[in-house]
C-alpha cells in the first residue's frame, strides 16, 4: 500500500480522496490532506508518506522545497487548465489534477519505483543549452586581501579588451560591487536571480533583465545589498544561476565570500540556508579560482591551510594573486614561498598602491579612470590577459608563469 500525501485544493483534493476511499482494492491511500506547503513539508520530514501529491500553484513551492521533500519522499506534481502556464518546477513526474484516478495510480507508482520518467505535462520539452562561458571564482581568505578590488578591475579590463563580461557579487558577508562601480540605483540582482531559478522562470530574458550594462562591455549582477539577506541565497538556486550566466557565453567573474566551511551547526536540519551556499557553489562549478592574499605571512599561511578544503570543492585551476608587494617583501621571496608549497597555475605578484585604490574607492571608479597610469592597474590589466581568465594554453599544475611585478 502505497501512503499518498495530499496537498490540493477545491474540488480536485475532495475527487481524489472520494475516488480513492470508494474502492478499497486501490493499492494506494491517502494519509494525511495538508492546507499549505509548510505543513507539507513538515509531514514529509516526519517521514510520513511515501509519496508527496502536490498542486505546483501551491504558494512558495519552488526548486528547493521540492528537494526537500524528495529527501523523504517521492513528489508527484497536480497542474490545472487556469494554471497552464505554471513550469514544472523541475519535477519529473506532473500530470493534470483533473487526470482519471486510474492514470494518477498509475503515476504515484511509477514515482515511488523510480522505473521511469513520468508524465511531463509541459507541451515542448524544454530545450538544453550548451554551458559555453568561463566562470571564474575570485576568492582569498579572512582578512581583507582586496578580492573585490581586484574582482571588479579584472572584470573591467577583460571587458575592455573585447571580452563580454558579467561581473558577479556573490560575498554574503561584505557585498561590495555596487559601491566599487558607483551604482546608485542598486537592486538585488543576485537575489532575484535565485527567487526565478528556484521557480523555474529564469530564462535568458529574465537573466538579460537583472544585467544592468554598467560599462561598455561589462554588466553587473549585483549583490544581496544587506549581508542579512544571506538566507535567501540558497545552494540549489545557486546551482542553477551559474548555469544561467555560463549559458549567456562569454566570461563571468564571482566575488566570492572567504568562508568555505558547510555550516557544520546547521548540518542536521538539511533544509537550512547555508550562508557559505553561494560561495562554495561558485568554487564549485568554476572552471577556475582566483586566491587573492597579502604580501604577509598571516594571509599567505591562511591560503594553505585551506588548500585542502579547496581540494575538497574540486579546484583544480588555482591561480595565486599576492596583492600589496612592496618594501621591505621582496618578491622573489614570496614567489618562491608560494610555489614551493602549493600547486599553482599561474603566480601573480600586484604593487601597493593605496593612494590609486583610496582614489578609485572615493570616486566610485575604476583604477582604469582614477588611476590609468598606476603599476597596480597596469598589472589587473596584464592579469586580465593570462590564461587565468581566457583559459587558454593553462599551465600544467604546478608549474607557475613568471612573476609579474
Amino acid at each position: 500500500m502505497i501512503d499518498i500525501v495530499l496537498c490540493a485544493s477545491g474540488s480536485d483534493e475532495v475527487r481524489i480522496v472520494h475516488d480513492l476511499a470508494v474502492d478499497r482494492s486501490r493499492t494506494a491511500r491517502v494519509v494525511r490532506r495538508c492546507a499549505d506547503l509548510a505543513e507539507t513539508l513538515a509531514v514529509t520530514a516526519a517521514g510520513i508518506g511515501d509519496v508527496v501529491l502536490i498542486d505546483v500553484s501551491v504558494r512558495g513551492l519552488g526548486r528547493d522545497a521540492i528537494a526537500a521533500m524528495m529527501r523523504d519522499a517521492s513528489v508527484v506534481g497536480l497542474t490545472s487548465q487556469e494554471d497552464s502556464g505554471q513550469t514544472s518546477l523541475g519535477l519529473r513526474h506532473v500530470l493534470a489534477a483533473s487526470a482519471p484516478i486510474e492514470e494518477i495510480l498509475a503515476t504515484v507508482s511509477t514515482a515511488v519505483a523510480g522505473e521511469s520518467e513520468g508524465t511531463v505535462w509541459i507541451q515542448e520539452p524544454e530545450e538544453v543549452t550548451e554551458e559555453r562561458g568561463r566562470l571564474v571564482a575570485i576568492w582569498g581568505p579572512v582578512g581583507a586581501p582586496g578580492r573585490s578590488t581586484v574582482a571588479v578591475n579584472l572584470a573591467a579590463e577583460a571587458a575592455a579588451a573585447g571580452t563580454e563580461t558579467v561581473l558577479v557579487d556573490a560575498d554574503t558577508y561584505g557585498p561590495s560591487q555596487s559601491q566599487l562601480l558607483g551604482v546608485l540605483d542598486e537592486s538585488p540582482g543576485l537575489v532575484a536571480a535565485a527567487r526565478a531559478h528556484d521557480r523555474d522562470t529564469l530564462d535568458a530574458e529574465t537573466m538579460e533583465s537583472l544585467l544592468p550594462l554598467v560599462q561598455p562591455g561589462l554588466r553587473l549582477l549585483s549583490g544581496i545589498g544587506v549581508p542579512g539577506r544571506w538566507a535567501e541565497l540558497r545552494r540549489t538556486s545557486m546551482d542553477g544561476v551559474w548555469s544561467a550566466l555560463r549559458r549567456r557565453g562569454g566570461l563571468v567573474i564571482a566575488d566570492v565570500a572567504p568562508l568555505l566551511e558547510e555550516d557544520e551547526e546547521l548540518s542536521y536540519d538539511t533544509i537550512a540556508p547555508q550562508r557559505n551556499a553561494a560561495a562554495i557553489s561558485a568554487i564549485e562549478a568554476s572552471d577556475a579560482v582566483i586566491a587573492v592574499v597579502t604580501a604577509d605571512p598571516i594571509s599567505i599561511t591562511r591560503l594553505m591551510r585551506e588548500q585542502s578544503r579547496l581540494a575538497e570543492l574540486g579546484v583544480e585551476e588555482l591561480h595565486v594573486v599576492v596583492n600589496r608587494v612592496g618594501p621591505p617583501v621582496l618578491g622573489d621571496k614570496v614567489r618562491e614561498l608560494i610555489t614551493t608549497r602549493l600547486p599553482v597555475a599561474s603566480l601573480t605578484l600586484l604593487p601597493d598602491d593605496p593612494v590609486a585604490c583610496r582614489t578609485a574607492g572615493w570616486d566610485g571608479a575604476l583604477l582604469a579612470e582614477a588611476a590609468p597610469r598606476s603599476a597596480l592597474r597596469k598589472g589587473l590589466r596584464e592579469l586580465a590577459g593570462t590564461p587565468a581568465l581566457s583559459g587558454e594554453g593553462v599551465a600544467a599544475s604546478g608549474d607557475t608563469e613568471p612573476v609579474r611585478r
